[in-house]
């Protein structure tokens, strides 16, 4: 019995069901963008602010989703192997992963005030990897290679812009997807 499984972990099913969340948001997000910079919808005649709330808000819902589907699916697995539900090191982790993703937060919200819109993919990328490769110790599997991928997807991210959308959804949607097969066939 793995006591490393966690209460947010991405092994197996959660990860394909993360990675699906993740490329159905990415391209919702993707298309509004297109959209509202194209100027043929009516999406384009929103204000900019309300725009940005709009962005807000579907980010704020797609982490709401992937975090309360890992959680759930997690719990189920725990119960099957009898672990407790918040251990020492779930509770870690979840303080680990709430401070970043605040940090990253503050960190995205100042790149898109000062016009920096460019950095935000990347800049999501790379955070989201350093948090694998730090988590790394708490994990089962291999959550310093999932980090450094994401971390070498944001510097593409960095050196090609017009690919980032894609990148992000690779590395958000693809490489969660591929991450949870690989770790699908292992005791559950």
């Amino acid at each position: 019995m793995n006591k490393k499984i966690h209460n947010l972990s991405l092994r197996g099913i959660t990860g394909i069901f993360v990675g699906v969340i993740s490329l159905i948001f990415i391209f919702g997000i993707h298309l509004l963008l297109s959209q509202y910079s194209s100027g043929s919808a009516g999406v384009s005649m929103l204000p900019i602010s309300f725009f940005e709330i709009l962005i807000f808000g579907i980010s704020f819902l797609y982490i709401l989703i992937s975090y309360f589907t890992i959680v759930l699916i997690n719990k189920r697995r725990r119960k099957k192997n009898y672990l407790r539900k918040w251990d020492f090191k779930a509770k870690k982790i979840r303080r680990f992963y709430l401070v970043l993703l605040l940090l990253g937060g503050i960190i995205l919200y100042f790149l898109m005030v000062n016009g920096l819109l460019k950095l935000i993919i990347p800049a999501s990328l790379i955070l989201y990897g350093i948090a694998g490769i730090v988590s790394n110790k708490h994990t089962f599997g291999a959550t310093a290679i999932f980090g450094f991928v994401f971390i070498i997807l944001g510097i593409l991210a960095i050196i090609f812009p017009n690919l980032a959308f894609y990148l992000w959804g690779f590395a958000f949607g693809i490489c969660h997807i591929i991450y949870g097969l690989v770790y699908f066939n292992f005791k559950k």
